[in-house]
């Protein structure tokens, strides 16, 4: 199994003008790093007023205009997009997936059928109320970005950003996948398909996998409030598959627990269970640093997303994905009209 990162950028929030990937393996280790650039055939707008002299891009226009447009890398892209022995991810993927479908449509090229793994959706899912840029996300997990809105260095931060989280839980790409499957999506001739699969449901049933190894939790059983199994699903695994490794049993049954992670101050039914059976109650960031979990940064309330991130943006669809508009969601809403040229 090995994954794959992608990024997009645009002339003008809607016509490709590079596809950037990077290519590892489980490991995160780096087989492939490429900056493909597209002719996109249509005028740079950087800007709504259509010129910002803030905004830099990676190479010069006439960089861009000499290289061959989309049809031309029509068929390397799909092999790069469809090889069955991956994981596909990007950062608000979503609208990349959308410049691929107006871009096929536009050259009147067969619309491409892939899966995809969003990094942004995989760091909402741990408790961010807010979509945050890729350029936040590195900057509060302490990575130093290269060269920002160069697809294949974006595709390269990206990467390094879900090694980070995948560290920080002791869970693989995979395993997160699995737990959250809401974070996937697929397209299928073009039209995206968003999951409805629930985090609870597959919490449920893979704690009735998992086996306990030895350690100094053996013989103790730990239980969590309903609402951070529900809502904070990704941590809460990270800790029982933690608790486990070092002997210890999860249980639902907060009477029968010796430990019961609590939600920062909301009470519940379970906790008063857990209380009354005179269980120690802990807060899910302190029990994490006693398994050895550092989960501190994602403590959001102490971080904000970036205000800045229009002056950064390269393009005008750049914009629109570091403030987490979904450019899909929007042509929902346009009661599905398309607006291409």
């Amino acid at each position: 199994m090995r994954y794959l990162f992608f990024d997009i950028e645009c002339c003008d929030g809607k016509n490709i003008c590079s596809f950037g990937y990077v290519i590892t393996d489980a490991d995160f280790n780096v087989l492939t790093k490429e900056d493909i650039i597209i002719n996109p055939e249509a005028e740079f707008r950087l800007s709504r007023s259509g010129f910002d002299p803030n905004i830099k891009l990676a190479y010069d226009e006439s960089e861009f205009f000499k290289a061959e447009p989309f049809p031309f890398h029509y068929e390397r892209i799909k092999e790069i997009l469809m090889d069955g022995n991956q994981i596909v991810c990007g950062h608000a993927v979503n609208n990349d997936a959308v410049f691929l479908k107006t871009a096929c449509a536009r050259y009147k090229l067969p619309q491409l059928s892939y899966y995809f793994a969003d990094s942004q959706k995989i760091y909402n899912m741990l408790g961010a109320s807010v979509n945050f840029s890729l350029e936040k996300i590195a900057e509060n997990l302490k990575i130093e970005p290269m060269n920002l809105h160069k697809s294949d260095d974006d595709a390269h931060l990206t990467m390094l950003v879900v090694k980070s989280l995948c560290n920080i839980l002791k869970l693989s790409l995979k395993e997160i996948i699995e737990i959250c499957p809401s974070v996937v999506a697929n397209t299928q001739d073009g039209i995206i398909k968003k999951s409805n699969a629930s985090s609870g449901k597959a919490l449920k049933r893979l704690v009735k996998e998992i086996k306990s190894g030895e350690g100094i939790f053996c013989g103790k059983k730990i239980a969590f409030s309903e609402i951070l199994e529900k809502h904070d699903t990704v941590k809460v695994w990270s800790i029982i598959k933690e608790f486990a490794s070092k002997g210890g049993v999860y249980t639902n049954l907060a009477d029968t627990a010796d430990i019961f992670i609590k939600t920062k101050n909301v009470d519940c039914k379970r906790m008063r269970s857990a209380k009354a059976a005179k269980a120690e109650i802990v807060d899910i960031f302190d029990f994490a640093g006693r398994l050895g979990l550092d989960f501190s940064c994602f403590d959001f309330e102490s971080l904000k997303p970036k205000k800045s991130a229009i002056k950064t943006a390269a393009t005008l669809g750049d914009m629109l994905k570091e403030r987490g508009i979904d450019l899909y969601a929007l042509e929902l809403d346009d009661n599905n009209t398309d607006k291409r040229e």
